[in-house]
């Protein structure tokens, strides 16, 4: 886990079994996201906080930013990469004008989608999602970004809004 950057903390070390790695996980998001609520731009980040019966006890919106769709099984299952980087999401939200941050302001073209703000850690492979809502924002996802990603997102960037 040598490969971070030095003004975020330590990626998650995922050793050991799912049972220990989810509850590792979930230690980090709780901490982060539920016991103190992450701002963005001095309005506080929402995220998916159902529990139901198929999330094990623990918030949707943890089993999204943990996970990726499985084509073949038509489920989601955990994402390592993007596990790894969980502790890095709130900072990259609450700071997203670092020097090596790509933040930008991108029209989805879908009203339902709207604007949407991109907090790119690039030369890392990270990208946050949020979306602006009245009065708060919404973390849409966030994600490894692999090669084929990274085109689009370059995309998006050269058509930015802002800022």
């Amino acid at each position: 886990m040598a490969d971070q950057p030095d003004f975020l903390p330590p990626m998650i070390n995922l050793d050991g079994t799912f049972e220990e790695i989810i509850e590792r996980l979930y230690e980090v998001f709780r901490k982060d996201f539920m016991e103190n609520r992450a701002k963005h731009l001095r309005r506080n980040v929402a995220y998916n906080g159902i529990i139901n019966e198929y999330s094990q006890g623990k918030v949707e919106g943890f089993w999204h930013v943990i996970t990726c769709d499985d084509s073949t099984t038509a489920t989601r299952l955990i994402d390592y990469r993007r596990a790894e980087r969980l502790p890095w999401s709130k900072p990259l939200m609450e700071n997203p004008y670092h020097g090596e941050i790509k933040f930008f302001f991108y029209d989805e073209g879908d009203s339902r989608k709207g604007i949407r703000h991109y907090i790119w850690l690039e030369r890392y492979n990270f990208v946050v999602v949020l979306q602006r809502r009245k009065s708060h924002y919404v973390w849409v996802t966030s994600f490894y970004v692999e090669k084929w990603t990274q085109r689009n997102l370059q995309r998006k960037f050269e058509k930015r809004i802002g800022p």
